[in-house]
């Protein structure tokens, strides 16, 4: 479940503006709104590397890596990529490559270095039960062995012609967050315009609905340090330090 933006702007504003501490406006709302969102992203994955080295919970609901697993979920994306060539293009919205399989066998990556030695070797050479990819330029890998009229079996043409001219495979990834935005409409006569939500253009978080008192403390943190209100930036590290004493508990 998501997190409803104009929950967190209505509680950002509240603490913002206890005892007169500042304003913050919608555009700066969404501005550090994407900012908090992509931190606490980014944060599950290096939390799973620091949880994986800690002992296992024998419950699963407990299990560190099982909860922010569950946190990357609504990300987790399996698509079906087409290629002709070598080249395989990967999916725009591609934040981290989890897996790609041809045919139903994983495809392995091995680094630029690596595949120089490993095609010249016939006993480590890529074949099509055991491809591996090259990373190339970002949005782009390179298949071994390349994709050729032996393994089509893909009409990509519009409209179709019947010939198989691509062969696919499946790509499994962590795609990249929504930018939320919290959008609104000006009501009001000239001089004296007030914002009015509106939900129908508004983009929520798409983070998981536990990460709403997060999002509140992270954009504090922020707008503390914009509108030069040091004590509303303290206000929101506190509540995130809190936040991180009672996981770590």
């Amino acid at each position: 479940m998501a997190v409803d933006i104009d929950n967190v702007y209505q509680k950002v504003l509240a603490l913002a503006n206890k005892e007169q501490r500042g304003y913050i406006t919608p555009q700066e709302f969404n501005l550090f709104a994407d900012k908090a969102q992509k931190e606490i992203y980014n944060n599950y994955f290096h939390g799973i590397k620091m949880a994986e080295a800690k002992p296992k919970n024998q419950m699963n609901y407990a299990d560190e890596v099982e909860m922010l697993e569950e946190k990357l979920h609504p990300f987790h994306v399996d698509e079906t990529v087409n290629a002709s060539t070598a080249t395989l293009t990967l999916p725009t919205t591609i934040n981290k490559l989890i897996s790609i399989t041809r045919s139903g066998n994983e495809v392995t990556q091995v680094n630029k270095t690596q595949i120089a030695y490993t095609e010249n070797n016939p006993l480590t050479k890529a074949a099509l039960t055991r491809s591996v990819f090259v990373r190339e330029d970002i949005g782009e890998v390179t298949i071994f062995p390349a994709p050729s009229a032996a393994t089509y079996n893909v009409d990509t043409s519009v409209p179709a012609d019947g010939v198989l001219d691509a062969e696919s495979f499946e790509v499994s990834f962590y795609s990249t967050p929504s930018t939320p935005n919290w959008a609104y409409v000006l009501v009001g006569s000239t001089g004296f315009e007030k914002a009015l939500y509106n939900p129908n253009n508004a983009t929520n978080f798409q983070l998981h609905s536990s990460e709403e008192e997060n999002l509140v403390s992270r954009i504090l943190m922020l707008a503390g340090v914009t509108i030069q209100k040091p004590e509303i930036q303290q206000a929101g590290a506190a509540d995130i330090n809190l936040i991180r004493q009672q996981q770590n508990s």
